[in-house]
């Protein structure tokens, strides 16, 4: 007899998995790649203890005898990284944690599961295309150089908090039930910009939500994040009126000085700031160069290009390719998907400007998360086309997913650098020195001295090999 039924009851009297079942299924494989990252990189980060250079000015001055007037006055007249919630926050943090290692650290980690989870929610990954493109996609996501930044506590993270922010935005600019609550947006904005400048991403971000007709954006949520950016830039040029200039940058080969910069570039400052945004995207899209240091170029030239770096480059350029292709016919995809792609052009676009005066890996932060939310529009795209056929194709995507998980394990031997690293830091004669002149620092040494990670130098040479290390192995003793 011929079954006539429909829906979940027709699926369980044939004996089969529902549909829906299937897909609440396969879904479910994205969260739990999402939860073995995090577990995998959170382990080498308990081994991270406090750092000298990146967070003793910070809870020194977190710890001083200033008042919360005096500390919200100087927050708010800084003339250099204009960043008054974080100086706010890190009093709050150290006056409620004091040296809890562990309280920051938590922070850190959790800000990091919910950027993926927010990428995890945006993708909303149904069907193996889909979610073979999401783990290719968040794996690029925690895989990029530029992501590392997401593991700086000095003590809380300025970049995680924001960008954390921009992804809550462009959630709500794709949720049609949140319509309602444009008006969110402004105090987001004005939120995210006074932890970070790179929550100025939302103002564009809204803007193409509402020319692309998103399902959460109207022309209120663009009128919203533009008077959040207005707010803001009341308070940064009425209060601290100076700018930061610029400070040592890559450019070429090396890096150079603000007075070989100002030397080379003072009466056409645009030049610099053109290579500085052009290599700021590069460094995303090709993996080279480096904070605006064309490494691959010079190994290159040198015949001594280590196998990481050809990992780094040829995955990059690779992907990009990928992209596109199968943004070809972004006009014929649905417009959840025309809208993430737009999304991620924003973010590439935007986080690659935002480092017109000087060049860092960290910078390219946003413009990573686009290139993530980009590569899934396109590879689920190229998926769903070929489906059972074309090899070639579901050959290459293996291939990239396999580069881009040894990309994401990088991650976690970058942290074990980090971990030796700051230990290194606490012997050098200017922390000793600062550790007899205040006692927060000389506590944060003694914490961090009494807890010795494992030695990075000792790690077997294959992984030298197979990933970027900060440090060299050591040297094989006598007799080994």
């Amino acid at each position: 007899m011929r079954w006539q039924g429909t829906g979940q009851a027709a699926c369980r009297l044939r004996s089969e998995p529902c549909v829906c079942e299937k897909l609440h299924t396969i879904s479910r494989i994205v969260l739990i790649w999402c939860i073995g990252v995090t577990l995998l990189v959170g382990s080498a980060f308990r081994q991270v203890q406090w750092s000298y250079v990146d967070t003793a000015v910070n809870l020194s001055a977190a710890g001083d005898t200033r008042s919360w007037h005096e500390v919200l006055s100087d927050s708010l007249t800084k003339s250099a990284e204009y960043r008054p919630f974080l100086d706010v926050f890190t009093r709050l943090g150290y006056q409620a944690a004091g040296l809890n290692l562990g309280i920051y650290q938590g922070i850190v980690i959790v800000e990091f599961a919910l950027i993926l989870l927010a990428l995890a929610l945006m993708f909303r990954p149904d069907g193996w295309p889909r979610v073979t493109a999401a783990i290719l996609a968040l794996s690029i996501a925690v895989g990029l150089h530029t992501s590392r930044i997401l593991f700086l506590f000095v003590p809380l993270n300025a970049y995680a908090t924001s960008m954390l922010i921009v992804l809550t935005v462009t959630l709500l600019l794709m949720t049609p039930r949140l319509r309602g609550y444009e008006w969110v947006l402004l105090p987001l904005t004005l939120a995210g910009l006074l932890w970070l400048e790179l929550a100025v991403l939302i103002v564009p971000l809204a803007l193409v939500g509402w020319v692309m007709k998103a399902p959460g954006a109207t022309w209120r949520s663009a009128a919203a994040a533009v008077a959040g950016l207005t707010i803001y830039l009341i308070a940064r040029l009425g209060f601290a009126p100076s700018l930061m200039g610029s400070p040592e940058t890559g450019f070429g080969f090396s890096s150079i000085s603000p007075a070989e910069s100002a030397a080379r570039f003072g009466d056409a400052p645009w030049v610099l700031w053109l290579y500085n945004v052009g290599s700021t995207m590069l460094t995303v899209v090709a993996s080279e160069p480096r904070a605006g240091r064309f490494q691959f170029v010079r190994a290159l030239t040198l015949s001594d290009v280590p196998v990481w770096m050809w990992l780094h480059v040829l995955s990059s350029v690779a992907t990009t390719a990928v992209v596109v292709v199968g943004l070809a016919g972004i006009r014929r995809r649905p417009h959840r998907d025309q809208v993430i792609a737009a999304f991620g052009g924003v973010l590439i676009a935007g986080g690659s400007a935002l480092a017109f005066l000087y060049t860092r890996d960290r910078i390219g932060l946003p413009a990573g998360i686009g290139y993530a939310m980009v590569t899934y529009v396109a590879v689920s795209a190229l998926l769903e086309r070929v489906r059972s056929g074309r090899p070639f194709v579901l050959a290459l995507v293996a291939a990239l997913g396999l580069c881009w998980s040894i990309r994401s394990a990088e991650m976690y031997v970058a942290l074990r650098d980090t971990a030796w690293d700051y230990r290194l830091e606490w012997d050098r004669g200017e922390a000793v020195s600062a550790g007899r002149q205040n006692q927060v620092i000389a506590r944060m040494r003694q914490s961090a001295l009494s807890h010795t990670p494992a030695d990075a130098e000792r790690d077997p040479r294959w992984t030298y090999i197979l990933f970027e290390r900060r440090f060299s192995p050591a040297a094989e003793e006598p007799g080994q």
